[in-house]
């Protein structure tokens, strides 16, 4: 009882003074050395074992009197910061378009999101780096704060700021979710392979019996580094199957329904055409409702396929078939990859970290019957 009142007493009393409750204070309740409750309370139990009923004392103690790690001591004491940095971009460009801000935001925040469910991360604490990207202006290294990280997940990079590539190394290891040229020979990358996808996804189309396939590219994401893999997939699977490429195959257009609407009304030769792969799912979904205005059957006159997979694929009429894209998966992988990189589980080390992807078959591909 004694012992309950003292540390009720403890814990006011730093409480009232607004001080935390230290380590030592843990040690004199729990009569025992200070070295016995850091190593319990920070995990470093290998050197000199303690025994259970030690560490169930000490935790328990710690919790009752209200003990939190103090940080800087922390940081000063196993030279880490425990601060992960999740990197996206930033520009403050007028011809930001709300659909590539949504696209922004939408990646950022799944990404948060799955990040901080994973048990492991549970010792680390997640940053949001905005790296603010200018056509004119390189990122400097300290714009990359890798004296506050202890690692970086890279989000959404591009071909204008290759800037990170310099920066990795075993002491600032980037983690980086998606592809640029040469980045899988200089640190980690984690993706799928769009180019092998879009390969898929056009060999799909050509096995149903199309031969005339458009393929259509959002303007405002034509930046992103997956858009020209999609493009040579397109490419490959129309060689592979000895289809000859016209010049205007591959249509760039602004994701939006009044444009989506004029380009219909003006593309050469619409008749010809039998199938159409969108990029993403946004374009392929906006295809609807002009070619139905037309005329045009789907999937009988023109099949139409998507990528990504998103919720928009379930909501049209017919339902668009598209390349799925394990997001969380993504984002599980890198974390993971750069956890075990901090905790030194393995070495850090370039290369590319395929996520497997596949196709899904809806209404808007479904092998018709000659009537």
């Amino acid at each position: 009882m004694a012992g309950r009142e003292n540390m009720e007493e403890t814990r006011k009393k730093k409480q009232s003074n607004k001080n935390w409750v230290t380590i030592r204070d843990v040690a004199r309740h729990c009569n025992v050395g200070k070295s016995t409750v850091s190593r319990v309370l920070n995990g470093n139990l290998n050197e000199f074992p303690v025994s259970e009923a030690m560490i169930e004392r000490v935790k328990n103690a710690a919790e009752e009197l209200g003990y939190r790690p103090n940080w800087m001591a922390r940081v000063m004491s196993d030279k880490r910061t425990h601060l992960i940095g999740l990197s996206c971009f930033y520009t403050d460009s007028p011809n930001r378009s709300p659909d590539r801000k949504a696209f922004e935001r939408h990646a950022l925040w799944w990404a948060v999101d799955i990040i901080l469910s994973l048990p492991e991360f549970e010792d680390y604490d997640l940053v949001i780096h905005y790296r603010k990207e200018s056509p004119d202006k390189p990122l400097k290294p300290s714009d990359f704060k890798s004296d506050l990280f202890d690692g970086m997940i890279y989000l959404s990079p591009s071909d204008e700021h290759l800037e990170f590539l310099d920066m990795a190394s075993e002491d600032f290891p980037i983690v980086l979710i998606g592809q640029v040229a040469g980045a899988e020979e200089r640190m980690p990358c984690v993706d799928i392979n769009n180019r092998k996808m879009a390969r898929q996804a056009v060999d799909h189309l050509i096995g149903l019996g199309r031969r005339n396939i458009l393929m259509l590219v959002p303007e405002k994401l034509k930046h992103l580094n997956c858009m020209p893999d999609r493009q040579h997939g397109y490419r490959d699977a129309l060689a592979e199957n000895g289809i000859q490429i016209p010049d205007e195959s591959i249509h760039t257009v602004r994701c939006l329904k009044d444009h989506v609407d004029a380009f219909f009304e003006n593309v050469h030769r619409l008749e010809e055409v039998d199938a159409i792969f969108c990029a993403t799912d946004d374009l392929a979904a906006l295809c609807i409702a002009p070619l139905q205005a037309m005329g045009y059957r789907i999937p009988e006159d023109i099949a139409l396929m998507g990528f990504g997979n998103s919720l928009i694929c379930k909501g049209t009429s017919p339902a668009l078939s598209s390349v799925h894209l394990p997001e969380e998966k993504h984002v599980n992988t890198a974390a993971s990859l750069l956890l075990k990189i901090l905790n030194k589980e393995i070495p850090y080390e370039p290369g590319f970290h395929e996520i497997e992807a596949e196709l899904v078959i809806r209404e808007s591909t479904e092998e018709t019957k000659p009537a």
